[in-house]
Order: structure tokens, then C-alpha cells, then sequence
């Protein structure tokens, strides 16, 4: 197994994977299951998920991902999302509201038996 594409995250994962799994190929993605249990930093060959597949299947299956990563960066080039004076001042207004605010623990009620 040859060392295809390593997705940054799942939902490009999800759609390679169909697009693979459309056209036939095999494949298989180290760190599938075990890269998702801990939330925390991408680290090569520890949590990252790389796709594999089989050498006879390398070319097409590069062919097909360079096509959808292409494809996927020209429909979102230039779509920076552009924020008003007013998105900015109510963004900072809940920033200095909720970011301070920690919730207490409740008062757990007693159980009467």
C-alpha cells in the first residue's frame, strides 16, 4: 500500500472516501478509528489519518483526489468571510460577556427514598 493523501479533516475525509469508494478502489485510512478519540494536536503518524491505497490503483486514484482538491479550491477561493462593524462590536461584547462568566455547580436536590 502506497500513501495517497493524509485529508486535514473529516468531511474531506468522508468525501474522498466516497469518491474512491465510487470508482472501486481499495483503500484503507491509518489512524481511522484512533485518530479521532483524543481532541488535540495533528501529529504525523500518531493521530493524523492518512489514506492508502494499493500500487495498481495509485495513478487513478491520485488522478481523482487531485481533481476534487482542485475542484473544491476553486469554488471556495477568494470567500473570506467579511464581517460588519456591527458583527465585530456584538463578537467582542460575548467575548467580555461569556468568556469570564464560569458556571457554578448546581445544588444537587436530595432524593427523598
Amino acid at each position: 500500500m502506497i500513501e495517497l493523501y493524509s485529508p486535514e479533516n473529516e468531511t474531506e475525509l468522508v468525501l474522498i472516501r466516497s469518491i474512491l469508494d465510487g470508482e472501486g478502489i481499495e483503500y484503507h485510512v491509518r489512524n481511522d478509528h484512533f485518530g479521532s478519540m483524543e481532541i488535540g494536536p495533528r501529529i504525523e503518524l500518531f493521530n493524523a489519518k492518512t489514506i492508502l491505497v494499493s500500487e495498481g490503483h495509485h495513478d487513478r486514484a491520485k488522478e481523482l483526489i487531485s481533481d476534487f482538491l482542485n475542484t473544491t479550491a476553486l469554488k471556495t477561493k477568494g470567500k473570506q468571510p467579511s464581517y460588519s462593524l456591527l458583527d465585530k462590536v456584538r463578537m467582542m461584547f460575548e467575548v467580555i460577556l461569556f468568556n469570564w462568566v464560569m458556571p457554578g455547580r448546581r445544588r444537587r436536590r436530595r432524593i427523598e427514598e
